[in-house]
């Protein structure tokens, strides 16, 4: 189920709850876009898409258009210059109904030199729906988000009443799934949820056009401390050494605790022990050992605080078998996840309970190569039914067998059992399947019998 074309005209509001107050941002991430129902509606394109749609109509309002290039797009979205390309080549590319959502104009200065290119989105057509948000929210939130942001805005501007179920059906993913990003989106205050106020106890929505920060109602104490830090004691902070925080046992001139280099008299001189080892005649040498491979050179790992937030939790029940996962593979499950988080639209809670789940099927024997294991078996979706809920055939949430699955595996079945029959034709078959019986005594044989009798009767 979709959500319905309504008759009205989307109306323009702005979000507003008692106890909040929006956040201080720039006054241009206060603009305002008009993105149509075809490009967060349809499912055709993905939600990074979306974003970028939304970003190119923000610029494009300019005098002299988008003139933004391609790396220019990706800092502003925050993403690399790899996803940028791609997102764009996706718009691109004609739609369902045969036209690109985005054009590019190459232009030439009156000098010769090139310029940066001019990107155009199509507009919004006459008596097309579309959902009036700001540029602000398609940079702030995540991919899955700014689409969900896009369905609650043209639903609250149109009056639409709306389920999790029909918000799940058109953002391509499971109900439970549809409900926790609604959790999220009002817990980074782009939205309220008024929970069964609506008719039918259906929940009402209200979009903000800024996300809201709670507001303190109660007026903060006067300072009355006078000196220049907040010290209990009215005055400036100390400059002096507390002698109660130094522990002055381990500052003593002689001891056992040495302060400075000194001439290290003390070290006793070194010993040749090379004579000591006994040398091996070359016949009795076994095979020489290969060398060890090298080890890792490259870049450590480092992961910034929302990365961490999204792959910590995700990687919690394989926390044991990180220690022996070299850090080049280790950035190469990293990448992964944040793919399918930002991306695919996979929550992380669903991936944690797919890396749990399959945890728990593996044995500790075959857990020989643990990075190999989570970038082969583990992190990449598969099914057969092609559900984006589903994971080797069992579903992400609850871990039961999946049903679709089960009629392929079925269909399968039925199709090796009910296969037509061989093909006729001049050559004859290799082998028959009829059997050769004994005119006597019946006795099968596969094998022609000379005469019509085995030769037990013969």
């Amino acid at each position: 189920m979709t959500l319905s074309e309504a008759t009205v005209e989307p109306r323009r509001t702005r979000g507003g709850a008692g106890g909040a107050a929006s956040a201080e941002v720039p006054s241009w991430h206060r603009q305002k876009v008009k993105i149509p129902k075809r490009v967060w509606g349809s499912g055709h394109y993905s939600p990074g898409a979306v974003a970028y749609w939304a970003q190119i109509s923000a610029l494009a309002h300019r005098e002299d258009g988008c003139r933004a290039g391609v790396i220019r797009l990706a800092e502003y979205m925050g993403d690399a210059k790899r996803t940028a390309e791609r997102v764009l080549q996706e718009l691109s590319t004609p739609g369902p109904d045969g036209e690109p959502e985005l054009t590019t104009v190459r232009r030439t200065a009156s000098d010769g030199d090139g310029e940066t290119a001019e990107r155009r989105v199509r507009s919004v057509g006459r008596g097309e729906h579309w959902a009036y948000v700001p540029v602000l929210a398609a940079k702030r939130l995540r991919r899955p988000l700014f689409r969900l942001y896009c369905a609650l805005a043209y639903a609250v501007a149109t009056r639409t009443p709306v389920t999790a179920a029909e918000l799940a059906e058109l953002l391509a993913v499971t109900e439970r799934s549809a409900r926790r990003m609604i959790d999220e989106l009002e817990d980074l205050r782009w939205i309220t949820v008024h929970r069964r106020a609506g008719a039918h106890g259906r929940h009402l929505y209200d979009v903000h056009d800024l996300p809201l920060q709670p507001v303190d109602d109660t007026p903060g104490a006067p300072d009355t401390d006078g000196g220049s830090a907040a010290a209990g004691d009215g005055g400036s902070l100390a400059i002096k050494e507390d002698a109660e925080l130094t522990d002055e046992s381990t500052t003593e001139g002689r001891g056992s605790f040495r302060r400075r280099r000194d001439d290290r008299k003390w070290v006793a001189a070194p010993v040749d022990t090379v004579s000591n080892q006994p040398e091996v005649p070359d016949t009795l040498r076994g095979p020489v050992r290969p060398a060890a491979p090298p080890a890792y050179a490259g870049p450590p790992l480092t992961l910034s605080r929302d990365a961490w937030d999204v792959v910590g939790p995700v990687l919690a029940p394989v926390a044991d078998l990180l220690p022996d996962v070299s850090a080049f593979v280790m950035r190469r499950i990293v990448r992964e996840i944040l793919r399918q988080v930002r991306e695919t639209g996979f929550l992380p809670e669903d991936i944690r309970d797919q890396v749990a789940r399959m945890r728990g099927w593996t044995s500790e024997e075959d857990l020989t190569d643990p990075g190999r294991w989570l970038l082969g078996a583990v992190l990449p979706p598969a099914s057969k039914c092609g559900r984006s809920g589903c994971h080797w055939g069992f579903l992400a949430h609850t871990g039961e067998p999946c049903k679709a699955c089960a009629e392929v595996d079925q269909a399968v079945r039925r199709r090796g059992r009910d296969a037509h029959p061989p093909h006729t034709g001049a050559r004859p078959p290799r082998r028959t399947a009829a059997w050769h019986e004994c005119a006597d005594c019946g006795r099968p044989s596969r094998q022609p019998i000379p005469g019509g009798r085995c030769r037990h009767c013969a």
